[in-house]
């Protein structure tokens, strides 16, 4: 008897109890800002376990869960319909006044690496890393709509572009053929390739000019400089360690190279074609990245020390760095020249830096004057490619490995 009456207990206990159990649920989360607060059904609730900067939760029934942080706008989900994906959840929030006001996200292809917008605005071209071509979204008003793809090459490794609105067309590197594929900018209809003659060919640039195209070659360590308007390989100019961006003085006769093994940028004269001069502006490591030329001064981002920098175009002094982020990586300006706008992917991850790492990026806004921080905005993982629309109204970037697009209005 005292058998069958335990056998009844338990298996009321159970009955009355498997639609809590059933109902409970736990879930790793990263966010951003990382210390933001998590509410359920208005409750604030405390992590089960935290490691490093992913904490994990556990909520016992069916409810609404609420993000937020001083400062953000909060973000709230039905904890049915919450986006769990391999068990964690990715939350980013929006600041609550600034500049820069979100708008929406798009998907691309695998590893977007950078991003360019057309001259007249009405196109974003974003090379893919690890597909064979180039995404096109086509910007109405203040969205993006996906347009097509451009498939040129047999192998992945697209990576950055150049837009010469002389010729009508954008050129586009491709690392693993060593090549450079031309379209027309207007029809998209494909032009023609041509072998940069160097290994890796990554950054593209052009002389304000328009006469010289130059190519950087990360492995083989040059620049190809090509004849813009035949498209013949004129020379390979050997820099003297790994080239990354490229900028051109106003009268076309220097060319500034961003050296990736150093915080250097080699100084070309473009009449004898050689490195006349090497302004190292940090001492030990440093990472020269990305490189801009505006009137009397250079913007350089170093990725390794993670600041944005401000050299004397004319004597290459350090005029002002700025330590902003993690993995500094591209930075544009803005077309009225007011501000400089910066990526940062945030921490690697520790095994290897194409798996998502410990925190999610940003992108910072910049006073260009003196590199004064004016607003923050948080991306994914591993904000990369950056963009502002020649109107200045609109920035865009890529999360790099999460195959996103980030679109954001600038206002006043």
């Amino acid at each position: 008897m005292m058998k069958i009456l335990r056998f009844f207990i338990i298996f009321i206990f159970c009955t009355l109890t498997a639609p809590l159990l059933q109902a409970q649920m736990s879930f790793r989360l990263k966010s951003a800002p990382a210390d933001l607060n998590v509410y359920f059904n208005d409750v604030l609730i405390k992590p089960v376990s935290i490691a490093g900067t992913i904490r994990e939760y556990r909520i016992a029934t069916a409810g609404t869960l609420r993000f937020s942080a001083p400062g953000y706008n909060s973000i709230e989900w039905n904890s049915a319909q919450l986006p769990v994906r391999k068990g964690q959840v990715d939350i980013k929030l929006e600041n609550e006044k600034g500049i820069l006001r979100y708008i929406g996200e798009y998907k691309t292809g695998s590893q977007p690496k950078s991003a360019y917008f057309s001259p007249d605005g009405r196109r974003l071209f974003v090379p893919l890393l690890n597909e064979k071509g180039i995404d096109v979204f086509r910007v109405i008003g203040q969205s993006l709509q996906y347009e097509k793809r451009l498939e040129p090459g047999n192998k992945k490794g697209f990576v950055e572009a150049l837009i010469d609105e002389r010729r009508r067309e954008v050129w586009f590197s491709n690392l693993e053929e060593h090549k450079v594929y031309i379209y027309n900018l207007d029809t998209l209809d494909f032009i023609s390739s041509y072998s940069t003659g160097g290994n890796f060919p990554k950054v593209i640039a052009q002389s304000p000019d328009g006469a010289l195209t130059v190519v950087s070659n990360w492995i083989s360590m040059d620049i190809s400089v090509f004849d813009s308007d035949t498209k013949k390989l004129l020379r390979r100019i050997p820099v003297g360690g790994t080239p990354r961006g490229m900028a051109f003085s106003p009268d076309s006769s220097t060319m500034y190279t961003a050296i990736y093994d150093e915080a250097t940028i080699a100084v070309v004269d473009m009449k004898t074609n050689k490195v006349i001069k090497r302004w190292r502006f940090h001492e030990g490591e440093g990472a020269a990245r990305h490189i801009i030329c505006r009137g009397d001064k250079l913007y350089v981002s170093d990725m390794f020390r993670g600041t944005v920098n401000i050299l004397n175009a004319a004597t290459g002094a350090l005029l002002k760095s700025t330590r902003v982020g993690y993995n500094i990586n591209t930075i544009v300006i803005s077309p009225d020249g007011k501000y400089i706008f910066a990526s940062s992917r945030g921490k690697n991850n520790p095994v290897d830096y194409t798996v998502p790492g410990p925190d999610f990026g940003a992108v910072y806004m910049l006073n260009a004057q003196d590199l004064t921080l004016i607003e923050k905005v948080w991306g994914r993982n591993q904000p990369t490619g950056l963009a502002v629309s020649p109107d200045g109204k609109l920035l865009v970037f890529t999360d790099f490995l999460d195959a996103n697009l980030e679109l954001y209005a600038i206002g006043n």
